[in-house]
């Protein structure tokens, strides 16, 4: 059968016209799909049937608590109160909504906010955009004593998991730049790369957000790492086994490397700069090593690796660096070899295993980007700069939720995926909630993609 098209859709693909498959001689197949009528239903459908779940696990974090606690604005007497539209946000975020109007759409669910205990109670975005702008110095400081309570609680399983697996604790340092767009955000300024931006600084413990600080643009690139250590990361408990901070090449300095020592941490760190490299490979090409006595780090000898120690002109000790050769671009012969500089703190392991060490590093980079790209942060919302720092503050709270709730409520497996698909097949699932006198239950489609993580959520049970 030949169709000819000769007219445009109405309703849903209004002014879409389609080209007649006649004049490319294509006959097309018989089309079984049923002739669909729309219409609206009232049934109390959700496509969040994953947030009462996070709900239930910020009771049993005592997060609404905390929220009334440290965090004082004030507000009219008939408006919501801090927990209400911190909380709001928060589950917001959660569904990788990185904007303020993600609280708009997660009002018009109202079986979602029911089963959260939300209803008649979510802001909507203009509004929440006011509360955030009134923050002060001393709202902000209450918001980061809630982010280290839940920090305090979400962490230590997420360390031991992590010590289980690499016998050692990771911890990653790193900043950021956070784009803006226009010049009316409070606080930004041109940075290093000629763009108007703010800069965010985080510390990570395995896989969670433990610290975050949006400082203003034109700021150090290092940051005050050794604060945010001191307020954010001390206070938790990372369990028996030892911790191994990586850093990228901007924290290549002696502060970074007596605080680790201090610390008793053991620390690996990228050497770029080539002024830096330089002295370092220099010792290199004065030893006159033969390649093919450097240990290699893979079974075909692509990258081949050996330390030397140099002390850097300016610090105390001298300091232990692995210097990777490779000779080969795939399959490709290189005219000249590429090396490599890590700064490292041990010299008693093999070397493959410093640089795996280090390598390994890059998961953690990949979970700094599960904030900012699958929860939405790459872009901060408000024009105050006070807003949003509290906006990645909620939004540091949010990424501790998921990870609570894959550590702690999915089976083991969960831990291998990122925000996206746990955002995807759990937060933004298919439910319905049914109503009987005063109970509620929540029921969840057969057709989820995950149904026996939703299954899960049977367990929990807050206090």
């Amino acid at each position: 059968m030949v169709w000819r098209v000769r007219r445009t859709l109405d309703f849903f693909t209004s002014g879409v016209t389609f080209l007649s498959p006649a004049r490319a001689s294509i006959r097309m197949p018989a089309d079984k799909a049923p002739k669909l009528s729309y219409g609206v239903c009232d049934d109390p459908l959700t496509g969040l049937a994953g947030v009462p779940a996070l709900a239930a696990l910020a009771r049993i974090l005592g997060l609404p608590w905390l929220l009334q606690k440290y965090v004082h604005i004030k507000v009219r007497r008939r408006g919501s109160s801090a927990a209400r539209n911190l909380l709001s946000l928060i589950f917001a975020l959660c569904t990788g909504g990185g904007h303020l109007n993600a609280v708009d759409a997660l009002a018009t669910d109202e079986a979602a906010c029911e089963g959260a205990g939300l209803q008649d109670a979510v802001p909507d975005s203009r509004r929440l955009g006011e509360y955030l702008a009134r923050f002060s110095a001393k709202a902000l400081d209450g918001l980061q004593a809630c982010v280290r309570a839940v920090s305090a609680q979400v962490v230590p399983p997420i360390a031991a998991a992590c010590g289980k697996e690499l016998g050692y604790v990771p911890v990653f340092i790193d900043g950021t730049g956070i784009e803006v767009q226009g010049k009316q955000f409070e606080g930004a300024a041109v940075g290093y790369n000629g763009e108007r931006q703010y800069w965010l600084h985080s510390v990570f413990v395995g896989r969670a957000w433990v610290s975050a600080r949006l400082n203003a643009g034109g700021t150090d690139v290092k940051g005050d790492f050794a604060e945010q250590l001191a307020a954010d990361v001390d206070p938790l408990d990372l369990g028996p086994h030892p911790v191994w901070a990586r850093a990228d090449a901007a924290y290549y300095c002696e502060a970074f490397v007596k605080e680790c020592t201090d610390r008793g941490w053991d620390y690996s760190v990228s050497v770029t700069d080539p002024r830096k490299k330089a002295p370092v490979l220099r010792i290199v090409e004065e030893m006159a090593l033969d390649p093919m006595y450097l240990e290699p780090l893979d079974a075909q000898g692509v990258e081949r690796a050996v330390t030397v120690t140099y002390r850097p002109g300016t610090w105390d000790e001298e300091q232990v660096y692995v210097v990777i050769r490779r000779d080969r671009d795939g399959e490709q012969e290189l005219l000249q070899p590429a090396y490599t500089v890590i700064l490292v703190s041990r010299d008693d392991l093999r070397v493959g295993e410093l640089v795996r060490r280090h390598r390994a590093k890059q998961g953690q980079e990949n979970a700094f980007k599960g904030p900012l790209t699958e929860l939405g942060l790459h872009h901060p919302p408000c024009q105050s700069y006070a807003a949003n720092q509290a906006f990645y503050g909620c939004g540091q709270i949010a990424q501790l939720l998921l990870l609570m709730l894959q550590y702690q409520v999915l089976p083991e497996r969960a831990r291998e995926h990122g925000l996206g698909p746990l955002i995807r097949h759990f937060v933004c699932s298919v439910g319905r909630l049914q109503k009987r006198g005063r109970g509620r239950k929540l029921l969840f489609g057969k057709c989820n993609h995950r149904l026996r993580w939703l299954l899960r959520a049977r367990r929990i049970e807050p206090g």
